[in-house]
């Protein structure tokens, strides 16, 4: 059975103290009706709001939360319109409103919010919640500005006055004068930020127009009658000149201030997606919430279920009080990783402490806890939406590099499947073919040793010890390889003089040397280099090797060492039919051999080269192979020279 959809019902949140009698009133109609609970706050981002207004409109925010309402936030100049387009695009039953029945409505000039709303929504119910608020004085007295906004007002009246005397001594019109008052009235609605200033000077200018310019002059009396009508006129204009300076005003520091924070978020989306690995997210995500909350970071990262050491993000404009109890404050993340919920400060989890800590997670997991200092403070409404719009990319970046981190886990352990099979698969087949011949030359030696001719036994025994050389060297790569790659091989680098490694190297080098003539080429015979020196004998043994399996017999195989800069080159050289262009970034490869088969007629698994790699490069050098004129390769690789 499907389940109807529930309801909804529309709350308007405002910073007015009374506003909670109106939440409480549209939750208790939500639970009686068995709807949905929309909150809704329409906002002019004034960022001079009133402390003691800011303070009632977070705790109505978290009273309509604590109601399980969804709060949404539209930053607009035009409060009815956004209250009924967003009516109709929830297709709301019923919206709850609240009207201060103090507010007096004079001939229909001043209408409310709520009787516009009632004139431009018919098929929606409307419930109206009365309230009284008394007026006080003591409303402006907490604005630090207003002793700014009064000097920035008076100043501009006496300016406006002083260039109507201008004007007077020069015999202008009246009407430039009162247009010289006007535009100033609507200069002080610009500049100041409190709207009944700007009425006052409405009035302060149809005053001074009349003290200053009408006859009698310096007094408030008048002989000509028709001068009521101009001052009604210049009022009206003067008046509605100040609101829409206002309007504008405000409106264009909404879009500024969407703007920026649009632009602020999307930058910070960009820089998260950008974002490859785990600690780069978390950095990048921390140091954009204290930069723009302006507040300290606190980041708890998740791993194996165990919530790991704190990573501090500081803003430099910050002083962050000590705290007196770290085992509160941990005790508060692990409350918020267990409930998977927000805790701390300003929540309802010991709100007494420094930080609110806020989970990073998606459906399913949860990958970190942030914490955000606060103490004895709390994030506005916006600064709320900042950061939850934050944490939701950290969230999604996260989510992205896990699925990758598992992707590479998955084709790691396919390629480690791999690895083994072509492991058995390489050495099930090349060893079969050495043990037999040794079984079998072994089997003539021990029935026939007495029928057979010397050079006969001496041939058997050769290949006997051939075969079980190239077995004891197939071997020592396998071992080399898994210990570098485990990570159990350590390094003993010490300064070797080059010509006695690569002496030493020679004498390894397999009995098939005979029949290729193999020379030594050194710059310096005291050539020097920092190496392991056994590891870097095995590199010298396995390109040696190399050259001898893939070159014809009475090839000549060079082998040079010079210095270039800071660096030590060893290059082996062979004049033999050479390496094929598509092979070259290849042959290196683990079980690469030149036909790209796992084995060829040369008994070679494609390990030796792949070896020489992993060696060189854990010294810090690099290994090439390039064309050797007129023919044949060459095999240059480099260490840290003395």
């Amino acid at each position: 059975m499907i389940e109807k959809a529930k309801d909804s019902i529309l709350v308007c949140i405002s910073d007015a103290k009374s506003n909670s009698l109106v939440i409480k009133k549209a939750n208790e109609i939500a639970i009686k009706e068995n709807a949905r609970l929309i909150a809704l706050y329409v906002c002019d981002r004034n960022d001079y709001q009133k402390k003691q207004e800011k303070g009632f409109l977070q705790q109505n925010l978290d009273l309509a939360e604590s109601f399980g309402a969804m709060v949404e936030i539209i930053y607009d100049d035009d409060i009815v319109a956004q209250i009924v387009n967003f009516a109709k695009l929830y297709r709301v039953k019923k919206i709850v409103l609240g009207r201060n029945n103090n507010q007096r409505n004079f001939f229909g000039l001043n209408k409310s919010i709520c009787d516009e709303v009632i004139e431009k929504i018919e098929d929606i119910d409307i419930h109206i919640v009365p309230f009284y608020e008394n007026f006080s004085i003591k409303q402006f007295e907490n604005n630090e500005n207003i002793i700014r906004d009064v000097f920035i007002s008076l100043f501009i009246l006496i300016l406006c006055t002083l260039a109507g005397y201008v004007f007077h001594f020069y015999k202008f019109g009246e009407s430039n004068i009162i247009m010289i008052y006007i535009l100033g009235v609507f200069f002080i609605a610009l500049i100041t930020y409190n709207e009944i200033l700007s009425m006052t000077a409405s009035i302060i200018c149809v005053l001074a127009f009349n003290f200053c310019f009408t006859e009698p002059t310096l007094s408030f009396s008048f002989y000509n009658k028709n001068y009521i009508i101009t001052f009604l006129v210049l009022l009206i204009v003067s008046f509605l000149t100040s609101k829409l300076a206002s309007r504008i005003k405000k409106s264009a520091e909404n879009s500024s201030n969407m703007i920026y924070i649009t632009k602020l978020l999307l930058e910070t989306n960009q820089m998260l997606q950008s974002k490859i690995t785990k600690s780069e997210i978390i950095e990048t995500g921390c140091n954009q919430l204290s930069n723009l909350l302006k507040r300290n970071i606190k980041y708890y990262d998740i791993l194996d279920n165990e919530i790991q050491k704190p990573l501090k993000f500081c803003c430099n404009s910050v002083k962050e009080i000590e705290i007196s109890d770290p085992e509160e404050e941990k005790e508060i993340v692990e409350w918020a990783y267990l409930h998977n919920s927000n805790a701390g400060a300003t929540t309802r989890y010991l709100p007494e402490a420094k930080y609110l800590y806020y989970t990073i997670r998606n459906n399913t997991n949860v990958y970190g806890i942030i914490g955000i200092y606060l103490y004895k403070d709390r994030l506005d409404s916006v600064e709320n939406k900042i950061l939850l719009a934050i944490l939701g990319d950290m969230s999604l970046a996260l989510e992205k590099e896990k699925v990758i981190e598992d992707k590479n886990k998955a084709n790691l352990k396919i390629k480690d499947e791999q690895f083994k099979t072509n492991l058995l698969r390489s050495i099930s087949h090349d060893l079969r073919t050495p043990l037999t011949t040794i079984c079998g030359n072994s089997d003539i030696l021990l029935n026939n040793y007495k029928n057979l001719t010397e050079s006969m036994k001496l041939e058997l025994f050769q290949d006997i010890y051939d075969d079980s050389q190239w077995l004891l060297n197939l071997i020592e790569n396998l071992l080399s390889i898994t210990r570098v790659e485990e990570g159990r091989m350590k390094l003993k680098i010490e300064p070797q003089i080059v010509e006695e490694v690569i002496d030493e190297a020679l004498k390894h080098i397999n009995r098939d040397q005979i029949k290729h003539n193999i020379n030594v080429d050194l710059e310096d015979e005291y050539l020097m280099a920092n190496m392991d020196v056994r590891l870097i004998i095995q590199v010298i043994i396995n390109l040696v090797d190399n050259a001898i399996k893939y070159t014809d017999e009475g090839s000549n195989i060079l082998i040079r060492a010079f210095k270039k800069d800071e660096n030590t080159i060893i290059q082996i050289c062979d004049d033999g039919n050479g390496i094929r262009d598509n092979d070259k970034g290849k042959i290196f490869r683990k079980f690469y051999t030149s036909n790209d088969k796992i084995t060829d007629n040369n008994r070679s698994i494609g390990l030796g080269l792949y070896l020489c790699k992993i060696i060189v490069e854990a010294h810090g050098g690099s290994i090439k192979v390039e064309d050797n004129k007129p023919k044949g390769a060459i095999f240059t690789f480099n260490l840290k020279a003395l």
